[in-house]
């Protein structure tokens, strides 16, 4: 995986890292300050949200860029510094 792939890849994880913040005091704060009005279903929903977010942040952060070759990551939408899906 090349510098750019790199840099985009952690960039990603920066960003989700920060989606998940945002969720979780959100989800405390429906918890805490909408007491009796359905708070603990919505609250739950944003949890599971959540826990899909920390599964893909922990597949990315076990994610060995350098095993991950260029013609892999060509083939997959990404590399060669022209970013792309991961």
């Amino acid at each position: 995986m090349d510098s750019g792939a790199k840099n985009e890849l952690y960039s990603i994880i920066r960003e989700l890292n920060s989606i998940i913040s945002e969720l979780e005091s959100i989800s405390r704060g429906v918890r805490g300050d909408f007491v009796g009005i359905g708070n603990d279903k919505c609250a739950d929903c944003l949890d599971r949200t959540l826990n899909q977010y920390y599964y893909v942040r922990r597949k990315l952060n076990n994610l060995d860029t350098y095993t991950v070759t260029e013609s892999y990551a060509k083939s997959h939408g990404g590399g060669g510094g022209g970013g792309g899906g991961i």
